[in-house]
């Protein structure tokens, strides 16, 4: 009677479901199934349906070098913030709060490059019923925003720059708008000066805002 070998068979489907599982670029769980997109994040594939055996979610992690090139200012108070949105290479929501941007509402996203929040930002700051509490959004979910974005942008650099130093340029695409804060204490003191000049030179007497109309009293 004729022997299999079962130990083969099984190794050898085991080798194949390893070669269909790919992993997502964007949030580095396993894809099981060919797809267009990436079924946890929605990210686009059609650039990485061809990947490699080799590929593991650790090549879309990023290291504290890299997150450290591209934060810059105040990089430490970062990368310990940012170890709390990932547990054992899985990412995850963890509340925080950060003071700059909550004060700082659309100007820190900006300071911090994040144009497309800071758009957000600004549009819900004028509207009159989500004003604070977008501000009290902000505060909370500032360092996981910063985060992600720091984590994609990071990744798109190592993937167009597979070999060599990249430290370079994400210190280029990352940091922060140094200007910026200059230009918001240059653009507060004209709108002071502004407000000055309006009721100095005024035609007629504040004081007239304030009394109440005659046909009240």
């Amino acid at each position: 009677m004729p022997e299999f070998n079962t130990t083969d068979e099984s190794e050898t489907k085991k080798e194949s479901t390893t070669e269909s599982i790919k992993f997502c670029p964007q949030c580095g769980k396993g894809i099981t199934q060919l797809s267009k997109f990436c079924p946890h994040c929605g990210h686009s594939l059609e650039n990485f349906t061809n990947q490699p055996k080799s590929d593991t979610p650790s090549q879309s992690r990023v290291a504290e070098d890299d997150f450290i090139a591209f934060i810059g200012n105040n990089a430490g108070y970062y990368k310990h913030e940012f170890k709390k949105f990932n547990c054992d290479g899985v990412d995850a929501f963890s509340l925080t709060w950060n003071w700059p941007a909550f004060f700082g509402g659309f100007g820190w996203l900006l300071y911090r490059k994040m144009y497309v929040w800071s758009f957000i930002a600004f549009v819900l700051m004028l509207m009159p019923y989500l004003s604070l509490a977008s501000w009290i959004a902000f505060g909370a979910v500032a360092n996981y925003l910063y985060y992600q974005h720091a984590k994609r942008k990071i990744l798109e650099v190592k993937a167009l720059h597979q070999s060599g130093e990249t430290s370079d340029v994400l210190s280029k695409i990352g940091g922060v708008h140094r200007w910026l804060p200059i230009a918001a204490v240059i653009l507060s003191v004209l709108l002071l000066l502004v407000f000055l000049a309006f009721l100095f030179w005024m035609p007629f007497d504040i004081s007239d805002l304030f009394q109440m109309p005659s046909k009240y009293i």
